[in-house]
């Protein structure tokens, strides 16, 4: 990652401290606590499937960390967008290349359209995978690649080069777009993470496959969890021609998370 970039994001992403980690339900979060846990040494100690938030011991008193999650408040590292518009006030504790360069409603076609996974990469300089599928996959995580073939190949470029990753641009003037798609399906990554009736997680991904690809020892917590708290799921339609703002929503609504997941769309989870 080119230093200028990486020099904006907050400073607890550089720090060792004691921290646990609040996992997701897809290869996308999971990928990027595995890269946590390596560099840090934060173990999963949380799961938030967006309905529900889950723990392994709800007495731990550590502050956890989000991994591919749109908090509204606490540390996380993100890939959505959350600003409503290029005023409103975004959680500043997120490490989300969306947040750090002010990508909001307002220019929602310029924003970081790739996974979380990609920006862990960059930011903690870790290896690219060394063979041809190794990096197919890790651009197949959250459809990185998209964005290349369907009209915003300059954009996705550019954060591309930010983050030094110059090598995935070149990979992706090898490949078609079906060839992304064919890993995905061949190693079934787009399957979700569970919690089963005894509070285990489980996925139908499959994660040794993944994990010789990317040349990582990726492998859910073999840990029992128990439900913290509850939430409920809402999904708004955005006015086209309306101005929102991010305080009057977390004031009307207080959310636990929520990100635009289209430019007139809302996705929230509410407290």
């Amino acid at each position: 990652m080119k230093q200028e970039f990486k020099n904006k994001f907050p400073q607890w992403v550089f720090e060792d401290n004691d921290y646990t980690v609040c996992l997701s339900d897809d290869i996308d979060s999971l990928v990027g606590a595995t890269i946590i846990k390596q560099v840090k040494g934060w173990e999963t100690e949380h799961f938030y499937d967006f309905h529900n938030l889950y723990s392994t011991d709800k007495t731990d008193k550590r502050k956890a960390v989000g991994v591919d999650i749109a908090l509204v408040k606490g540390m996380t590292f993100d890939n959505h967008v959350t600003m409503l518009s290029a005023t409103s006030q975004p959680n500043l504790q997120s490490a989300n290349p969306n947040v750090i360069e002010g990508i909001s409603r307002d220019n929602y076609t310029s924003k970081f359209a790739m996974s979380t996974a990609l920006l862990l990469y960059a930011l903690y300089d870790i290896p690219l995978p060394s063979t041809e599928d190794g990096k197919l996959m890790l651009m197949a995580i959250d459809s990185s690649f998209l964005g290349y073939y369907k009209g915003f190949k300059k954009i996705q470029c550019e954060w591309l080069e930010k983050f030094g990753m110059e090598e995935m641009i070149r990979l992706q003037e090898r490949h078609q777009l079906t060839d992304f798609a064919e890993v995905k399906r061949i190693y079934n990554s787009s399957e979700k993470i569970l919690l089963n009736e005894h509070g285990l997680l489980e996925t139908n991904m499959n994660l040794e496959g993944i994990s010789h690809l990317l040349e990582l020892d990726i492998i859910l917590p073999e840990k029992q969890f128990q439900t913290r708290k509850e939430f409920e799921r809402r999904r708004y339609t955005l006015k086209q021609t309306s101005k929102y703002s991010n305080g009057v929503i977390e004031s009307n609504y207080d959310p636990f998370s929520y990100a635009l997941t289209g430019k007139n769309q809302l996705n929230m989870t509410l407290m």
